[in-house]
């Protein structure tokens, strides 16, 4: 686990806010598509992009935490701001934020292009398969179609 603090946080930050921001929102938007007539599909990309905004903005910090203490070049003797400690520079970052918070998205459009289209993807792919649906009614089951179980007058 040494050295993975801020990889394992900000994907946890992520997948969590990811997830549940979309389901919160698809429960809640469900007249949209269901009374309301506008493409799911259209509904999803929109609710997909929000959530992914948000929660990309959220774990952001974490991810690039690991940046500023790996990649940032030291100071004069080799000698690092933080000891090379991650949760040394994530205390310092908090109590900073007022004034650096502008740092704190830097080079996230470079980590959008090489992490979103997958997370997009994923998501949209387990939404098209019904894992992210509240309805777990087997009405495409085999259980269902199976000839055994259906009904004969």
């Amino acid at each position: 686990m040494r050295g993975g603090l801020p990889i394992a946080s900000s994907q946890w930050m992520f997948w969590v806010t990811y997830l549940t921001l979309f389901t919160w929102n698809k429960n809640k938007f469900f007249f949209l598509w269901v009374y309301n007539d506008f493409p799911y599909d259209y509904c999803k990309a929109i609710n997909m992009g929000f959530s992914f905004a948000v929660a990309s903005t959220v774990a952001y910090p974490c991810y690039y935490i690991r940046e500023m203490v790996d990649l940032w070049p030291k100071e004069r003797g080799g000698h690092c701001t933080w000891n090379n400690n991650y949760r040394q520079c994530m205390k310092w970052c908090i109590e900073n934020m007022d004034i650096l918070g502008y740092n704190y998205l830097t080079n996230y459009s470079q980590w959008v292009r090489r992490h979103g289209v997958m997370y997009l993807g994923a998501l949209w792919m387990a939404d098209s398969m019904g894992m992210m649906s509240n309805v777990n009614e087997g009405h495409n089951s085999l259980e269902v179609q199976f000839p055994i179980f259906s009904e004969s007058i």
